[in-house]
């Protein structure tokens, strides 16, 4: 199995001093690119910095008022009206910013303050002279400075003066809660009152009575017409009546012979034509010659004469029929007489119980306004108790007075909040700097070829991307130089190169391919054996059988003229199966017979330390480590130390990928 700890507990602990002796042209070559992160370190600290300050240390203004205290002459005999207390001067600065006055000014001014907040932000101070008190009050705003500091000394004022007012103050005190409730009293009384109104819907009592008045007035008169106008209507009636019973209701209309009654007949109808043209069919007129239409075609179907009988015709009285219709006309307008008269009934009985309702009404309204009226008298006589006290606290006036009021601050205090910034930026930049300054003295990656063990650095190669080509072809060049030289120093000539790095992506492939490319330029037949990983399906040309005594045989890729392919995988079998150093010396050798030069990029030496000291540890190897600029050179030291340890000799290292500056420096 893989034995890690083995090459990772070869002195871990040890660092190499040499990564501090660097010159400062070398420091400037790894620094100067990365110089404007101080700059950038400084420019955000500074902002930063600049813009907390701003919101957590905000400009302070002050405001001063200026209090004086007036000397009184208390010899005079007249008398006072109040109790004049002569009080220390210092004992009253001290009461100046008791909790009570400063929970009055925060209650005044409406603050999310609490007492102790409020006391930090007010000073009390004597002025040069002995009778002068400042009081000045710092806070954020301008306004709001010169609000606190007036205020405070408007508390203080009227604290100090009611001292000296506490009986007329509580007096004061007591009417002004009268006054209060007798307000509200009289406040729901005339509610109450427009209540009232509005439910009954009154407007003037006197107005509405009158106008019941009046309309009772006009009741009664059209009442008696109307009376009057009905019995004048029944009289008629009894009239008509009477005649009707005097008059025949059937009488003979004419004479006629008989053949000429269809000739009558079809006359009449012509007529009754016409005059449904004119009248509609409830019509009298049109009605009576219907009916006389109807006598006559009855009479002539009924009789049978000869063309000398004449035959009578009977029909309804004209004048029966003309009183009936004047007695119907007579009864209508007497019905219509009797509602009249019971509308006016009705409508008088009605008037009179609205006026009765008006003076019940009237009454209970007469006793909201005799409230109104006591309340009015009462808030009227409080609010002249109200007055008297006033006028007794105000001439109980203390010896304190303010002369100047605060006045808004031009300018803030100075706050320091751009050398804050400044500090913040130079220091971010110095720290930054440093930092990054030490990062490089002290950083325990490969930075020079001095870094390294010397006497098996073989090559340094820059970043093929950062220099011109003939640089890196130039670099290559005396890299195979080297390796040649260590190749002819070796004892068997060796023919196999093997190709390491301690990490991924150290550009061994790089470097592999540039000397396949080189011994093939030279016309040596080469053959390349590549390192992979399992997972990547390669069938063909796997060394593995042969390297262990699995197979006898094997079989490379022929890709171009004069060079193989072959695939060593390390899977699972290569940690279950042991190579024996005498067997691969020979596998190796048999290998190599038909080539040049055998170049193996081998996997990284973690992966299992016992194969790659056995196939390093072959007389026929030379071993490449290739490792990359700004990697850690303790681990490739440790590398070479273990390697020595074992006795895999001989050992090239490779610098690979070193940037443009450093590499020219």
């Amino acid at each position: 199995m893989n034995s890690v700890p083995e090459f990772s507990s070869a002195e871990d602990d040890q660092t190499d001093a040499g990564g501090q002796k660097i010159d400062l042209g070398l420091l400037w070559s790894q620094v100067k690119g990365k110089i404007w992160l101080p700059f950038l370190v400084a420019i955000l600290c500074g902002v930063t910095t600049l813009l907390l300050t701003k919101y957590f240390i905000k400009d302070s203004w002050k405001a001063n008022t200026i209090i004086i205290r007036h000397q009184k002459n208390m010899s005079s005999q007249a008398d006072i009206p109040y109790l004049y207390l002569q009080i220390d001067f210092n004992t009253i600065m001290q009461t100046i910013l008791v909790r009570d006055h400063l929970l009055r000014v925060i209650e005044r001014l409406e603050l999310s303050l609490t007492p102790e907040d409020l006391y930090k932000n007010i000073i009390i101070s004597r002025g040069n002279r002995s009778d002068i008190i400042n009081i000045t009050a710092i806070w954020h705003q301008p306004d709001m400075a010169v609000k606190m500091s007036d205020t405070v000394s408007a508390v203080f004022l009227e604290s100090y003066s009611s001292v000296q007012n506490s009986a007329a103050q509580k007096v004061n005190t007591y009417f002004l809660n009268e006054l209060s409730t007798s307000r509200k009293a009289l406040i729901a009384a005339q509610q109450a009152e427009s209540d009232f109104r509005q439910k009954h819907k009154l407007l003037s009592f006197d107005n509405q009575m009158a106008s019941n008045y009046q309309k009772i007035q006009t009741l009664e008169i059209k009442y008696i017409e109307s009376q009057v106008a009905t019995d004048e209507k029944r009289a008629k009636l009894k009239a008509t009546i009477a005649k009707l019973t005097t008059i025949p209701k059937e009488i003979p209309l004419e004479t006629l012979v008989a053949g000429a009654a269809l000739n009558r007949i079809n006359g009449l109808r012509e007529n009754l034509q016409l005059l449904k043209l004119k009248y509609t069919s409830q019509n009298p007129k049109v009605m009576a010659m219907e009916q006389k239409i109807a006598t006559l075609q009855i009479n002539s179907d009924n009789t049978s004469v000869t063309s000398q009988v004449s035959t009578k015709i009977y029909g309804q009285n004209p004048l029966y029929l003309e009183l009936e219709l004047e007695m119907i006309h007579y009864e209508f307008d007497l019905y219509v007489s009797d509602q009249s008269l019971a509308g006016y009934r009705l409508g008088i009985d009605n008037t009179k119980d609205s006026l009765q309702r008006l003076s019940a009404l009237r009454q209970e309204h007469q006793r909201h306004q005799d409230k109104m009226i006591e309340y009015r008298h009462l808030v009227s006589t409080l609010e002249g108790r109200v007055t008297d006290s006033k006028l007794a606290l105000e001439s109980n006036i203390s010896d304190f007075e303010i002369i100047e009021n605060a006045l808004p601050p031009k300018y803030p205090e100075r706050s320091y909040r751009k050398f804050i910034a400044i500090a913040a930026g130079i220091l971010g930049f110095t720290v930054s700097a440093l930092l990054l300054i030490a990062r490089v003295l002290y950083d325990p990656r490969v930075k020079t070829r001095d870094d390294l063990d010397s006497t098996h650095l073989i090559g340094v190669l820059p970043d093929k991307d950062t220099v011109e080509e003939y640089h890196y072809y130039s670099a290559f060049q005396g890299l195979f130089s080297n390796l040649e030289q260590l190749r002819s120093e070796s004892e068997n000539q060796s023919k196999l190169i093997t190709l390491s790095s301690t990490h991924e992506h150290e550009g061994k492939s790089t470097i592999a391919n540039a000397l396949t490319d080189i011994y093939l330029r030279q016309g040596k037949r080469v053959l390349y054996i590549e390192s992979v990983e399992e997972g990547d399906n390669v069938d063909e040309a796997v060394l593995n059988p042969f390297i262990y005594g699995k197979e006898s045989r094997w079989q490379p890729l022929n890709i171009a003229d004069g060079i193989d392919h072959a695939y060593f995988v390390y899977d699972q079998d290569i940690y279950l199966n042991y190579l024996d150093k005498a067997s691969f010396d020979v596998t190796i050798n048999t290998i190599s017979q038909d080539y040049d030069v055998v170049i193996w990029e081998l996997f990284p030496a973690q992966r299992h330390l016992q194969l790659y000291s056995v196939i390093n540890n072959s007389p026929a190897a030379i071993l490449l480590i290739a490792k990359s600029l700004f990697t850690r050179k303790d681990n490739l030291n440790r590398v070479s130390k273990y390697l020595n340890k074992k006795n895999i000799k001989p050992i090239g290292i490779i610098l690979t990928q070193v940037p443009k500056d450093i590499y020219h420096a």
